[in-house]
């Protein structure tokens, strides 16, 4: 069985300020406490990877990175970006402030997070959720399809996209938001696909209970 082992980044300035962080919104990977990144790394060590693949966008880049400098068993692994793992775009929403936009438009607010599509998210330039859905399935099953067998591939993406795609992919419609630096596993079975795990989180010292994906309520 091939295992896509599916990693969000690690925690940023606007996560904490709970802003919208989509495809063309970044704030800097906070650095102050790496032992996050540490623990992530001696779970994931355990395993070899045949390839790591990331979101091209910064905040993923820069985690990838610092959860590969700490797998000495994985030495040499290089990230490769690929587009299809970006986040969701959130248009005119982007770095808005989750408060805000619950006070202010609670009804569209409500069906983002459902990612339900809404002519007025549409005109806000918040991205297709079934076309999101669809190229980050695609982008799984690209990877999936050069992996060799039995093998194992890391992957840092975002928390919107990641769920969205998982679902998309597998037909769970029940998998909830996904934690900074949690890791899902999906296993890979000639052409289906299982969720085997999903948001995991257990290796870190610290899970904020109440954290989870912004656009989410």
């Amino acid at each position: 069985m091939k295992r896509l082992f599916i990693v969000r980044h690690g925690r940023t300035q606007w996560n904490v300020e709970k802003r919208l962080q989509g495809a063309s919104g970044d704030s800097p990977v906070l650095q102050d406490d790496l032992t996050p990144y540490e623990k992530l790394a001696a779970y994931l060590d355990q395993y070899r990877f045949a390839a790591a693949y990331t979101s091209p966008l910064p905040r993923a880049v820069t985690s990838g990175r610092l959860i590969l400098t700490r797998m000495p068993h994985n030495a040499g692994l290089k990230l490769q970006p690929v587009a299809g793992l970006t986040e969701i775009g959130f248009g005119q929403w982007e770095g808005k402030k989750r408060a805000e936009l619950v006070h202010d438009h609670l009804a569209l607010f409500q069906k983002l997070s459902r990612r339900e599509n809404d002519p007025g998210l549409t005109a806000l330039g918040v991205e297709d959720f079934n076309a999101a859905g669809e190229r980050f399935a695609q982008a799984l099953k690209t990877i999936a399809a050069v992996l060799p067998a039995d093998a194992n591939a890391l992957i840092v993406t975002h928390g919107g996209i990641a769920q969205l795609g998982m679902r998309h992919l597998t037909g769970n419609d029940h998998l909830l938001g996904l934690k900074n630096l949690s890791t899902s596993l999906v296993g890979v079975v000639g052409n289906q696909y299982y969720v085997d795990v999903y948001n995991q989180t257990a290796y870190l010292p610290h899970v904020d209970l109440n954290e989870g994906n912004v656009s989410i309520l």
